[in-house]
């Protein structure tokens, strides 16, 4: 027969051994709890999970202020996949009592324009309607690596343009088009309309990037920057071509026209 002594050796290896398992247990189970408070909420509908990460923003090849190229980065966020639209805005105005974008009649956008991108809307208006959307308008390097993904390409769909995948000047469509018109233009993340269709607000100001030397009265806080290049040919301006990822736009955060539109943010959350 064994006889386990309070000396024995295989005794100690036994109580060792059964506080060993007590520990592992507890603690794997407490490992189990944080994994399950870290562990984001499903992604909402409509909405595109950005995951947390490096990307490339910015470029050397056209303007100075597009540069210089530098690494960001960005915690995970969510984006909406599509401009907001007329529909959605009208629900706005409705639970606000916010006035209608200048090209509805009577409170109401014509029926062949429901899902295309609302335009005539300010900063401050793309602003309360996401705040009333529990949401955010994205910061303009949460929009930028939405647009381009982790690898610096030009445009959504890659490095060579290409008008038959965006809403932009080249087709001469004269209007903005129903959103995710374009999916071979989605980005990475599967993101629709990053190029072309409407400029997007960003929450952000009009500022130089990290190393640019090049200074400009414009800079500061003062305009907003907007994203994405639009259907509206701006060649009288000297613009270029206005669909690059890169490229930014700022204006007067009162401004509104035909060519400017928004899209929505969150925050990524995680569980209690």
């Amino acid at each position: 027969m064994l006889s386990l002594t309070r000396r024995s050796p295989l005794l100690r290896l036994l109580r060792l051994s059964a506080a060993t398992f007590v520990f592992l247990w507890i603690w794997g189970d407490r490992m189990d709890r944080v994994s399950e408070s870290r562990t984001p909420p499903a992604t909402p509908k409509g909405m595109a999970l950005i995951p947390a990460g490096p990307f490339i923003m910015g470029s050397d090849a056209r303007w100075p202020d597009e540069g210089p190229t530098h690494t960001v980065y960005l915690d995970g966020f969510y984006i909406d996949k599509f401009e907001a639209t007329n529909t959605q805005y009208k629900k706005f105005i409705e639970a606000t009592g916010r006035p209608a974008p200048m090209d509805w009649t009577d409170d109401a956008f014509p029926p062949d324009i429901a899902d295309h991108p609302v335009v005539f809307v300010t900063w401050y208006d793309a602003n309360d309607f996401c705040h009333w959307a529990d949401k955010r308008l994205a910061a303009d390097m949460e929009w930028e690596k939405a647009a381009r993904g982790t690898n610096g390409r030009w445009f959504p769909w890659g490095n060579d343009f290409d008008a038959k995948k965006a809403n932009v000047p080249q087709l001469k469509l004269g209007g903005t088009t129903p959103v995710g018109k374009f999916p071979q233009g989605n980005s990475p993340y599967g993101v629709a309309d990053m190029s072309g269709n409407v400029w997007e607000w960003t929450s952000s100001w009009y500022k130089a990037y990290p190393g640019n030397r090049r200074p400009t009265e414009n800079y500061g806080e003062k305009y907003r920057v907007l994203k994405g290049g639009s259907w509206i040919n701006c060649s009288g301006y000297h613009c270029g071509i206005s669909a690059p990822n890169f490229n930014r736009s700022f204006f007067n955060p009162g401004t509104k026209n035909s060519g400017f539109g928004f899209r929505c943010a969150k925050s990524l959350s995680t569980s209690p």
